[in-house]
């Protein structure tokens, strides 16, 4: 099939009837004005007529995709010469209502209508574009404005919800350096375009759905998560923010516990593969789920050393061992409560014996109880775990009656009293 070139008229009217006669003339003549337009636009017309028919006859997906990633860049390249010799206004103003025979009124008409081939591209073909193309430099302007009018909401909101001031600048990072490029020399891509477009329209949905500033902070690390925010001043940030919360754990299992679940959670997470805020790095997930492990097998080896070598070998022999118990965790942590608050265990330090218990006891439904599990349940009042504890001692009670002495049966009713 005979190759197909749709821009050539574009081409020449932009490099020679435009730039040269522009230089010898100050404004464009009445008549050539008038006969401008009218090929312009019959030009367009004809251009998006040939194009849908010489597609349809190609068939072939690579060569339709050539020729529209060809065309969608061509088209960007013409439309920036044209940018060149355009305010901002007439940029960002698409109608080309009023004529006044001006060498600029002349570029907007052909920019508009270049403008519109594109356009029609991007609609029917939008699975074969190139989007590492470069975006037009209205494209860039129309974002500049939407996100300057957006980023403030935002940011009001999450000052209201008590979101991190440093999170927040890294957040918005991006929007602002885009309100900052000059539109005649920026290279922002339709990916890179695409993406905050989502991010901000996420950021703003995200806002209105979340009630409590806890419950928002936490989803929107899930949302830049879900949105591979790989940027590197966010991965230090997440990096330092976990770092921190690990210092609140006293113990190393503790902290093992911690970056387990973290791993978990970062492992099964949803997350958008086809956007990326930055393609040059690896996805947010991956670096998450890197760092977690490095970071598990390092507690993990200093929580072994001193165990396997430093302890005296009475020590070693105990470490795995575990008191297997028919209670549940709540129950465990009730009658850790009782002992503790009856003045029977002596220990000032709870969170040591918590933490001793659960170390070296089993609950009836876990081989391994959990401190922060074992904590919680310590300090919540649970009626039914209550009743279940008292029937567990009036049991006992009832026993003792048959086999117990006198001080064992004192202990039990002393234990009954604190119901």
């Amino acid at each position: 099939m005979q190759q197909y070139y749709p821009l050539s008229f574009f081409e020449k009217l932009i490099h020679v009837d435009l730039q040269q006669m522009s230089l010898k003339q100050k404004q464009p003549d009445k008549n050539f004005f008038s006969q401008a337009v009218i090929d312009i636009v019959n030009e367009k017309n004809n251009i998006l007529e040939r194009t849908g028919k010489y597609l349809y006859d190609l068939r072939k997906k690579k060569q339709v995709g050539w020729f529209i990633q060809h065309s969608q860049q061509h088209l960007v390249i013409l439309m920036d010469k044209v940018a060149a010799n355009l305010s901002v206004e007439n940029l960002l103003d698409a109608s080309t209502s009023r004529r006044k025979n001006t060498w600029s009124d002349l570029y907007k008409i052909t920019y508009t209508n270049l403008a519109e081939i594109l356009a029609f591209l991007e609609q029917k073909f939008e699975r074969y574009l190139d989007i590492n193309c470069k975006i037009p430099a209205s494209y860039l302007l129309k974002a500049q404005v939407k996100f300057q009018q957006d980023v403030e909401p935002l940011k009001e909101g999450f000052n209201a919800s008590g979101i991190d001031e440093q999170l927040q600048k890294i957040v918005f990072m991006p929007f602002l350096e885009l309100s900052r490029t000059c539109h005649t020399t920026a290279q922002i891509t339709y990916l890179q375009l695409h993406y905050l477009t989502e991010m901000n329209k996420r950021l703003f949905e995200l806002l209105d759905a979340s009630e409590e500033k806890q419950e928002l902070c936490e989803k929107l690390h899930d949302l830049l998560l879900f949105i591979n925010f790989n940027s590197v001043h966010y991965f230090e940030y997440w990096v330092k923010m976990v770092t921190v919360e690990l210092m609140d754990f006293p113990t190393i299992r503790e902290k093992l516990d911690r970056l387990m679940f973290l791993q978990k959670k970062a492992s099964q997470a949803t997350s958008r593969p086809a956007i990326v805020f930055n393609t040059l790095r690896p996805p947010l997930q991956g670096k998450m789920q890197s760092w977690l492990a490095e970071e598990i097998a390092y507690y993990k080896e200093i929580g072994a050393s001193p165990m396997s070598i430093h302890l005296p070998d009475e020590f070693n022999r105990w470490k795995d061992f575990k008191i297997q118990t028919v209670f549940s965790v709540p129950q465990l942590g009730h009658i850790l409560k009782l002992l503790l608050d009856s003045g029977l265990y002596l220990n000032k330090n709870r969170s040591e014996v918590l933490d001793f218990f659960s170390y070296f006891f089993t609950s009836v439904k876990q081989d391994n109880v959990s401190p922060g599990s074992l904590r919680s349940n310590f300090y919540k009042d649970d009626a039914a775990v209550s009743k279940a504890v008292r029937d567990i001692l009036l049991d006992l009670v009832n026993r003792s009656h048959r086999g117990m002495n006198v001080a064992a049966c004192f202990l039990l009713d002393y234990f009954l009293q604190q119901f």
